[in-house]
Parts: structure tokens; sequence; C-alpha cells
């Protein structure tokens, strides 16, 4: 996860499409419950939020859009280095349908540019995690952000570099399955883990401003 810019709005159908469970993962101590929707240092799951039709279209336009366009290594490395790919697709309505399928109170505030994130197989020696908050855009001034949200369009496991967050002063690993996605507080620490595994890790994240 990386910077965003942006304050382009998303669609919002006014009506929530939640047909999942949601599940309290908050670490112990921040005294926040189920209906909180998230909390100050914490997180929380929903499992099977985003329908599989709405992923199969996300996933069908970022490999149209590579057959099309090609993936140079100058091109790959830039997306690489910056955590952003496919930044030329981040508004096309097969990424912000993702957005609105999510609980109507994780859809408020302004949007953000939506972060479209591979992650590729890992080489050489594993790196250490360094844990991250993510920054507001420049033009958002003293406003910040209220939550963020990532949609999971592949597997997301601890060997293909899913999500970690800092808890309690250990990295937690975030396990998703496709359409289930997490919430956090801004100030939460995170970080992508290792993919050592021979697949791509897929992903959307959506950030609200207050």
């Amino acid at each position: 996860m990386g910077r965003t810019g942006g304050r382009r709005p998303a669609p919002d159908t006014g009506q929530s499409r939640a047909r999942g469970r949601i599940t309290r993962m908050f670490p112990p101590g921040t005294g926040a419950g189920p209906g909180d929707g998230v909390a100050a240092d914490g997180y929380e799951v929903a499992r099977r939020i985003v329908p599989q039709r709405a992923i199969d279209d996300a996933l069908r336009l970022l490999h149209l859009d590579l057959l099309d366009q090609g993936a140079s290594a100058e091109r790959l490395g830039e997306w690489l280095w910056s955590l952003h790919w496919f930044p030329h697709l981040i508004w096309r309505d097969e990424i912000t349908q993702l957005a609105a399928a999510l609980p109507e109170m994780w859809r408020t505030g302004t949007m953000c540019d939506p972060q479209i994130l591979l992650q590729f197989p890992h080489t050489g020696p594993a790196p250490d995690v360094t844990f991250h908050v993510d920054q507001e855009p420049a033009w958002a001034g003293e406003r910040r952000y209220s939550h963020i949200v990532g949609v999971a369009l592949s597997p997301w496991r601890q060997d293909n570099g899913g999500l970690l967050v800092e808890a309690e002063g250990r990295a937690v690993p975030v396990e998703l399955d496709p359409g289930d996605v997490v919430v956090m507080a801004p100030d939460l620490p995170h970080s992508g883990g290792v993919n050592l595994t021979g697949g791509v890790r897929y992903g959307v994240y959506f950030r609200w401003l207050a």
C-alpha cells in the first residue's frame, strides 16, 4: 500500500449490498464492538462481501489491458516500485464497482484514488517486514483518512505476501479469500508480506477522507 491522490468520487448506489459475514478481529484492548465499523488501532474482516462476478470483471479488465497494451520491463518496474498498478484503470467501472459492493458505513466520506495492487513472486533473500501508515494525498490539506478498505481479488495468504498488521508488537497475518474485505483504521501499522509462491496476489485498496 502506498500513497494516493485524486479526488474523483466513486459511484454510490445508496444501498448496502453486503451479503457476507463480518468477523470481529480487533486487537485486544481496543474496546471496539462488532457494530463500530472500525476502531482506532484496529481492523475488521468481512467475508464474501464482493460478488464473484465483480471480481471476474476487475481481473478481466487488468488481463485484457496487458494483452492490448503490453508490459515493458520499464512499465512493470515503475508500477512495482510505486505499488500502484494500472493507474490508468483505477476509475473504470470494473474497479469502482468493487467499492460499491461494500457496506454503506464503509463508503462514507470523500473517496481517494483507488489503488490496484499486484504482488509477484519474490526472488532473493526475504526482506524484513517494515510497517507503515498510509499518507493522505497532498490535496487533502488537514483532512485525514477515516478508514482504509482492502478487497481481495485472489487469495491473500501469509505465504503469498498477504496483508500483515502490527498488533501488540508482532506481525499478524490477515488472510482473505476472493471477495473478502478488510477495513482498517488509518493509524494501524501494516505491510505486505513476502510472496514465496508461484502465483500473483491481486487486490484493490480504497481510502476515504473524513
